[in-house]
């Protein structure tokens, strides 16, 4: 048996304004169907700066590219799609962030005891019988994409000291 955590951005590092991002071709759940739609892309982004963020979790979720080779190794069954990122009036003048559009089939592992408000979860329990032999998992709620990392993965993310982003522990049920 093992701890769960819960990915979430931290709202204390700087918002990342995306504002070109197409929602039918990128949207806020990335299923089988819209993620074979996606081919490596690019996206325009409008802020003066790109803040430092290692996750993007809206307006979909995407991973940095520095954590992209710890996602691989933790889940080797989550495919990716890249997404370089570039300033939309000046191109030129500024970094260009790689970040990683993940796609991993959701389980249903979200506990009939969870604490659900308007399709989002305020306390959640997870099922640990269906989370056996995982170290990352995807599930989803009416209005929640949650991403869940087991304890071994989640140590091996904080180890790599992410920008923006929270673990959150989650609760278990057997």
């Amino acid at each position: 048996m093992t701890d769960w955590f819960r990915l979430r951005p931290d709202a204390a590092a700087p918002a990342v304004e995306v504002a070109c991002f197409d929602k039918k071709k990128y949207p806020y759940f990335t299923d089988a169907e819209s993620f074979d739609a996606v081919d490596h892309s690019v996206v325009f982004y409008e802020r003066e700066k790109f803040s430092p963020c290692d996750m993007l979790f809206e307006p979909t979720f995407l991973i940095g590219d520095n954590l992209l080779a710890l996602f691989e190794l933790l889940e080797p069954s989550m495919q990716f799609k890249g997404v370089q990122m570039y300033r939309k009036f000046k191109p030129a003048e500024t970094t260009h962030p790689l970040f990683w559009l993940p796609y991993l089939p959701c389980v249903d592992a979200i506990d009939e005891s969870s604490q659900i408000v308007r399709g989002k979860a305020v306390k959640l329990t997870v099922k640990l019988s269906a989370l056996k032999k995982r170290r990352v998992a995807h599930c989803r709620l009416p209005a929640d994409e949650i991403w869940l990392l087991s304890l071994e993965a989640a140590e091996c993310l904080l180890r790599r000291q992410p920008i923006g982003i929270l673990l959150e522990k989650v609760f278990t049920q057997p």
